[in-house]
């Protein structure tokens, strides 16, 4: 099957999906084992695109990443004092709970023979770690109320939005160039 071909056809499930949201999905091809010595050589397969789309959808050009806009949120409810600093706590520990599983789970991909996939990996995993940062910071700020756990959580937060578009735009370079009839 070419690429296009392919493509379209994800369209179409997509498609299909989204008007039959109460259906399961149809089962997609099972991915091929990894190599004995632990790396794979990068073909474009349905697991491959599944995994780059979860990354894209993570973030839309011009828009902040889901966990971004919770960490600005829950910092100016603390700073407005519209959230309770135990109520942020709460959540800021929700955020690390989700941020460390994602970091968990990034962590034991099996490693790409590929470099841009594999630095698109990387500047996931840095963006992920930022998150972090800053939610830790956000928590710091809500025991001691000091002006530098804000501008850090911020920075961080922002750096983390940085590294996800850099991972996002290194995947986008390496998507396959459709197949000429």
């Amino acid at each position: 099957m070419h690429y296009e071909e392919w493509k379209a056809k994800k369209r179409r499930e997509e498609a299909e999906a989204q008007a039959n949201p109460f259906e399961p999905a149809a089962a997609g091809a099972e991915a091929s084992p990894p190599p004995p010595d632990g790396s794979e050589d990068f073909q474009w397969n349905e697991d491959r695109d599944r995994a780059i789309q979860e990354l894209l959808e993570t973030t839309v050009p011009g828009t902040l990443p889901a966990v971004h806009v919770q960490i600005q949120m829950i910092r100016h409810g603390l700073i407005e004092k519209t959230v309770a600093p135990e109520r942020a706590r709460q959540l800021l520990s929700e955020v690390d709970q989700y941020l460390t599983d994602l970091i968990r789970k990034e962590e034991a991909k099996v490693p790409i023979d590929h470099p841009d996939v594999s630095k698109a990996r990387e500047e996931k995993l840095k963006a992920l770690y930022a998150w972090r940062e800053s939610s830790g910071s956000l928590s710091q700020y809500s025991q001691e109320d000091r002006q530098v756990f804000l501008d850090v959580a911020a920075y961080a937060a922002d750096q983390g939005s940085a590294f996800l578009a850099t991972a996002r735009r290194l995947l986008l370079q390496c998507e396959p160039e459709p197949e000429d009839q």
